[in-house]
């Protein structure tokens, strides 16, 4: 450990880190805050309306359909669309590298579309209705369909490549480690059509290491990549060093996950020459073999889904229990008069800073914010134990959740200075930085098996970084719904509310 302290050492004091090289482009116009998620489903979007549109136009073009004719041809229409976008995805043909290679693919895109119609086809035979559609229409929507499934891909790479040219949906990508193989990693990136965007290489090393390597854009230490991911995106952290080093990478590994990094390991030269052809398409950096360590908790789908319900739910929770909120605050009011609301600072997402809502349930002229609530604390005015002891003080966090600063269900935020028998939180339990990898919450898996209140002891600590590391490797909707539903039945009391 002396070894990697000594090695890992900062940036020095007083330099100025310049992120601009490769930096990210957002682009312009009402296009710019979409993600690479966001245009794959597009994609699927116009492809399933485009293939039904095609059977739809194949019938008025040469049919006259009566009513329930026509119903039956529109269902069958939609049903193949959908069995197509099923095929195309199991062959996984809406990879975003595959959507600006559409010559490329057009091979796996028929050889899928025929696939579906044989199967239709087959399937009409067996259970004795081949004359159910017509074959004059059958024919027809397979033609033209795969005409237009042509020209629909070619469509979409043209538009795809535009708004990469133009700085949309890029991919960040932060190297760790200033070596050779940086070097070589950097020249198969640079200047791609993928949108692959590096914007540097991190390093603890101090000095310079001569040769290619002193061309490479060091923008600082380990320290400073995690100080730029808390305010710019970084998709994928690549780490470069020899797999012989394995103490300093699982130290540099530790360190990096405090951020919902996607972090790979390039395992030497090997990893440019380990793919077949069809597998340079769809790796994750184009033509690059890498080895993944970990990922960040929640994909952007996952995200979006969990932000989306977080806004709606606390918007509706504040509307529903204003009533409550109205009668704690005059409560609060009457008791002990102003302020009703506590404020106060702590770590959240990303590691930065934000305010948190609270009920005040001290005096102030007791200095609230001077530490933690113990047992009996003095400075507790009997209102607000009760509000403690209920868990109705922690309500105004809804206003934190609808600002987007918290989550419903996450691991509890902390003050900086907060400690486990006498040892900050950080430096008491390994993992303790990883639990900022996600939105910090109202209520956690670690809250809802009893471990909240004080922590007196090293292995409270340790056991509530275990539950929230537990929530965050395995998160769903449907265990975000678990905990809220348990924090309904048992979580507004218990011996450690206080």
């Amino acid at each position: 450990m002396q070894e990697q302290t000594a090695d890992m050492a900062a940036t020095p004091a007083g330099a100025e880190l310049d992120f601009s090289l490769d930096e990210v482009g957002t682009g312009a116009g009402p296009l710019r805050h979409m993600t690479r998620w966001q245009i794959v489903l597009l994609t699927k979007l116009i492809e399933v309306g485009t293939i039904a549109l095609v059977a739809l136009l194949v019938c008025a073009a040469h049919m006259n359909l009566q009513a329930a004719e026509s119903a039956r041809y529109v269902t069958g229409s939609l049903a193949i669309a959908l069995a197509c976008y099923v095929s195309f995805l199991n062959a996984r043909l809406y990879d975003i590298n595959l959507l600006i290679e559409s010559a490329r693919v057009m091979q796996s895109v028929f050889v899928c579309w025929t696939i579906v119609f044989t199967v239709v086809a087959a399937v009409l035979a067996l259970v004795h209705q081949p004359d159910l559609y017509s074959r004059q229409w059958f024919v027809e929507f397979y033609a033209g369909g795969l005409v237009a499934l042509g020209f629909e891909r070619w469509s979409v790479e043209r538009l795809v490549r535009s708004w990469i040219a133009h700085g949309h949906f890029t991919k960040a990508v932060a190297i760790v480690g200033a070596n050779e193989l940086a070097v070589e990693l950097i020249g198969r990136l640079r200047n791609n059509k993928n949108g692959i965007r590096v914007i540097g290489v991190f390093d603890d090393r101090r000095g310079d290491a001569g040769g290619r390597i002193s061309a490479v854009n060091r923008l600082g230490s380990v320290n400073d990549l995690l100080e730029y991911g808390k305010t710019h995106v970084v998709d994928l952290v690549v780490v470069t060093l020899p797999l012989s080093a394995t103490d300093r990478i699982e130290f540099l590994i530790r360190k990096l996950r405090e951020q919902p990094f996607n972090i790979r390991i390039l395992p030497g030269h090997i990893g440019f020459r380990m793919l077949s052809s069809i597998q340079l398409l769809r790796s994750e950096l184009p033509g690059v073999q890498m080895v993944a360590v970990t990922d960040r908790p929640l994909s952007e789908v996952a995200l979006f889904i969990k932000s989306a319900f977080d806004r709606v739910a606390s918007l509706l929770l504040l509307l529903a229990l204003s009533p409550v909120l109205l009668g704690c605050a005059a409560g609060i009011w009457l008791t002990d008069g102003r302020p009703v609301l506590f404020r106060q600072i702590r770590v959240g997402f990303k590691a930065r800073d934000f305010t948190i809502y609270k009920f005040r349930t001290m005096r102030m002229e007791q200095g609230e914010t001077t530490g933690l609530a113990k047992r009996n604390d003095p400075r507790v005015y009997r209102f607000g134990g009760w509000l403690r002891k209920t868990s109705l003080d922690e309500l105004p966090q809804l206003l934190n959740v609808l600002k987007g600063d918290m989550s419903l269900v996450g691991p509890r935020p902390h003050l900086h200075t907060a400690r486990a028998a006498g040892k900050l939180y950080f430096e008491a339990a390994n993992e303790y930085a990883a639990r900022h990898r996600v939105k910090p919450g109202i209520t956690g898996w670690a809250q809802v098996h009893g471990w909240r209140g004080p922590t007196e002891t090293i292995e409270q600590i340790e056991r509530r970084v275990e539950h929230d590391i537990y929530y965050i490797e395995n998160w769903s909707l449907m265990l975000d719904f678990i905990i809220l539903v348990k924090t309904i039945l048992y979580g507004f009391h218990g011996k450690n509310a206080f």
